[in-house]
């Protein structure tokens, strides 16, 4: 059932984009995020794995869900809360300076959207 409280938000034609490049436990990985010309972020794009694999298949899925809860007017806090500190493999290092550990994939894209938007996020 729809929140009432929750407006749409449209795609922008136009976004702003930060691109970020990671490596968990040697696979190598890119997230791209995108806000819209009032600053709030709109688009999640997160690629692991190779092309046509289980891992690159979920995280697509995930960036689309994440995408799709953010178009809708779902809060990028409740997406970081829900995220951070989950734990699976890939797991470990990242060579990320801002985030240079990570206990999953889902745990890195919670602590790198919290330190790009911290303003939005209040995390637990």
């Amino acid at each position: 059932m729809a929140d009432a409280t929750r407006a749409r938000v449209p795609a922008p034609r136009r976004a702003v984009g930060v691109m970020s490049e990671f490596v968990v436990d040697g696979i190598p990985g890119r997230l791209v995020t995108a806000a819209g010309p009032d600053g709030r972020l709109t688009h999640v794009d997160l690629a692991i794995g190779k092309h046509g694999s289980t891992l690159a298949g979920l995280t697509d899925a995930l960036s689309t869900a994440i995408t799709t809860g953010l178009r809708a007017g779902a809060p990028l806090a409740e997406f970081v809360n829900e995220l951070r500190h989950t734990r699976y493999a890939p797991a470990g290092a990242t060579g990320d300076p801002d985030v240079p550990h990570t206990t999953s994939l889902g745990d890195y894209l919670a602590q790198r959207l919290h330190h790009n938007h911290p303003d939005a996020v209040a995390c637990s």
